[in-house]
């Protein structure tokens, strides 16, 4: 009976030993997975750092070449005018690269590129004669108040539509009516095909870039409401 007695005991602790086993395999198995659950997380979480610490650098470097500068103007003129503040810093960037004493040799001056036979005549239409001379072009406020005033002028010549609008403001809105009046290049005679077709090619450049350099303004400073402004 003894040796029964001792028999039965020894299988018993044999038994609580290889029911212990599995246990451990077990608990290796569910820390194995724990720490891939926590390498995972921290890998996610780094490439997620990482990449808007990317992001936040581009959007700083991009905002070098796309500044706002002059905004207490540009804000003004937005407003007064009903213009995309957008537009305004994009006809800037491309006409004068925010250099007020910018002059081109056709005699363009200023921020906007304003030419002075055509300041004269906004000056008229607004009851302004000789309020100004040339040289007040030079002056950011002016230029822009003007610029943009001819901007406006020129979206309401052609019904809103933006492409025409920017090229009458290099070539000339007389110009563009001609190339609207062109079946080859309007079939509405409201707005032109392709602006891919515009027979300048300056002018053709010009509306490229300047609506390249919106985008680029709507995504640095006016996507998801975003309202900052430097150098005011």
């Amino acid at each position: 009976m003894a040796e029964k007695a001792r028999y039965a005991q020894r299988t018993q602790k044999n038994r609580h030993a290889q029911n212990r086993h599995p246990n451990n395999k077990k608990s290796k198995k569910a820390n194995a997975v724990i720490w891939l659950l926590l390498i995972a997380i921290f890998a996610g979480g780094a490439v997620f750092f990482v990449s808007q610490f990317k992001k936040d650098n581009q959007d700083k470097v991009q905002k070098v070449a796309y500044p706002q500068k002059y905004s207490k103007y540009v804000d003004k003129a937005s407003l007064q005018y009903s213009l995309d503040p957008a537009l305004i810093y994009a006809v800037i960037h491309t006409e004068s690269g925010f250099n007020p004493n910018a002059e081109s040799p056709a005699g363009a001056c200023g921020l906007m590129q304003v030419m002075p036979d055509s300041f004269d005549w906004l000056m008229g239409l607004r009851g302004e004669s000789d309020k100004y001379t040339t040289e007040d072009l030079f002056k950011p406020e002016v230029c822009i108040d003007y610029g943009c005033y001819l901007l406006r002028y020129n979206l309401d010549w052609f019904n809103q539509d933006e492409v025409c609008a920017l090229a009458g403001y290099n070539a000339g809105f007389g110009k563009v009516d001609e190339w609207l009046s062109d079946s080859s290049l309007s079939s509405d005679g409201k707005t032109l095909d392709d602006p891919d077709n515009i027979p300048i090619e300056e002018t053709r450049e010009y509306v490229k870039k300047v609506q390249s350099a919106k985008q680029m303004y709507t995504k640095l400073y006016y996507s998801n409401d975003k309202t900052e402004a430097t150098d005011k």
